[in-house]
């Protein structure tokens, strides 16, 4: 009896030691979010969604304000503005001063997709990975891999993503895409039709929603500096947004003003490429972070530290 006891545990230290080395080898080809919950806390985020994760560089911001930033931005469908992001940013920021903040904004990220929009329970973020992540600095992040592989380990062993790496600054590259202009033209008008079709019908203003930017604003301000940026889309997709919500500075006004600068880049949209017209190509995001960089660099107090 002892010896099948002996037996059954070291069979359960075996099998749990192989689980383990397999989980310590998933990395930024793993899923596109998982490289965020590994790396420490952090002083210095870009927040938003998908735009900002694809288009906002960290290594560029750092040649010219010579300070590490990590980009903590996911999708607008995991990260728009509410309790749960607001909550996700906390836990992944060090709390140390002179920080440096930049969060992207846009109407859809302050809007929700129910009958209710200020029904908190009702918001699509709720059942999704960024309010089951209570551990965002652990690696390997067990607790990440466990509740959102959905028992899909092989993803670790076997990478089969070709299209993206998150990089461990937080940056999304999206690469291998066709960037031929038939292949650009057919994803940008899909991805209109999309927004157009599924999304616009179903989009309203969340005073919720908002009410979580002013407080996340507002947090990060007892830490550093806040800057507010609309990143650049297609023209095609500013239209919608203009539809959906054409005073959209002025919903905003309180966080501009709570901000320390709010750089709306939409005017620039035809001087960049977009593989759908929802996000940068990086070479555009490469000199998007770079005007992005040097507009903060001018408005940025001296004696903030790094």
């Amino acid at each position: 009896m002892k010896k099948f006891i002996f037996q059954i545990i070291l069979f359960g230290s075996i099998f749990s030691s192989v689980i383990l080395l397999i989980l310590s080898m998933a990395d930024g080809d793993t899923d596109p979010f998982y490289s965020r919950f590994t790396s420490p806390k952090q002083k210095n985020m870009i927040l938003g969604t998908s735009r900002a994760a694809q288009g906002l560089q960290p290594a560029q911001f750092q040649k010219i304000l010579n300070r590490r930033i990590f980009n903590y931005s996911f999708t607008v469908v995991h990260s728009p503005f509410g309790k749960v992001y607001y909550e996700s940013i906390k836990r992944k920021h060090n709390q140390e001063k002179g920080g440096l903040f930049i969060i992207a904004v846009d109407p859809w990220s302050i809007s929700s997709w129910c009958s209710s929009p200020n029904d908190l329970s009702q918001f699509r973020e709720n059942n999704l990975f960024l309010n089951k992540t209570n551990v965002v600095d652990l690696n390997p992040n067990v607790f990440y891999l466990l509740n959102n592989l959905s028992g899909e380990y092989s993803k670790i062993l076997f990478k089969t993503n070709s299209n993206w790496k998150l990089h461990d600054d937080g940056w999304l590259e999206v690469s291998n895409l066709p960037m031929d202009s038939i292949s650009v033209v057919n994803r940008i008008s899909n991805r209109v039709k999309s927004y157009r079709l599924d999304y616009l019908p179903k989009t309203n203003l969340s005073s919720i929603r908002l009410k979580y930017l002013i407080k996340i604003i507002t947090y990060l301000k007892e830490y550093g500096n806040v800057y507010l940026v609309r990143v650049p889309i297609h023209n095609r997709m500013l239209e919608i947004e203009k539809e959906l919500m054409p005073d959209f500075d002025s919903i905003i006004k309180e966080g501009i003003d709570l901000s320390d600068g709010y750089f709306d880049l939409t005017p620039q949209n035809d001087s960049f490429e977009y593989t759908d017209g929802n996000h940068l190509y990086k070479d555009s995001g490469e000199k998007v972070s770079v005007i992005l960089a040097n507009l903060i660099k001018e408005k940025i107090p001296l004696h903030d530290s790094n």
